[in-house]
């Protein structure tokens, strides 16, 4: 009864660390994503804001923080994007849900991705990773 046990667990262990390995290599090693960033500071992070038209969260909590967060001087491009239009990015980020921000390094590789309500102490967190 105790080796079948101890097999469940090593099982279910083994399922779990190789299931997080997974997920982290899908965020870290994602190449450069094919968005228009001309218009961006390219020295600096981006957030890609995902929003809808019709997201109470994404106007009444999500815009005002990352408005908060620039007028604290925090330096980073920030895109706004319908979630809706841009279904193919959505997909290849994994987002599931909107609010939702996804923050690209200064070479603008794929480093975060967060589905739902970010906080501007994550964010801030997130940025000071990136700087």
């Amino acid at each position: 009864m105790l080796e079948r046990f101890l097999a469940l667990f090593l099982f279910l262990l083994l399922t779990y660390i190789l299931i997080r390995r997974f997920n982290s290599k899908k965020v870290n090693s994602a190449q450069v994503l094919q968005i228009n960033l001309s218009n961006t500071n390219p020295l600096l992070p981006t957030i890609l804001y995902f929003s809808t038209e019709q997201c109470v969260q994404c106007k009444s909590t999500q815009a005002p923080t990352l408005l908060k967060l620039q007028d604290e001087g925090k330096q980073f491009n920030l895109i706004s994007l319908d979630a809706l239009e841009e279904i193919e990015l959505t997909k290849h980020l994994n987002i599931k849900t909107v609010p939702a921000t996804a923050l690209l390094s200064h070479d603008k590789k794929l480093r975060f991705v967060n589905n739902g309500y970010a906080s501007d102490i994550l964010l801030n967190k997130q940025l000071m990773r990136l700087s």
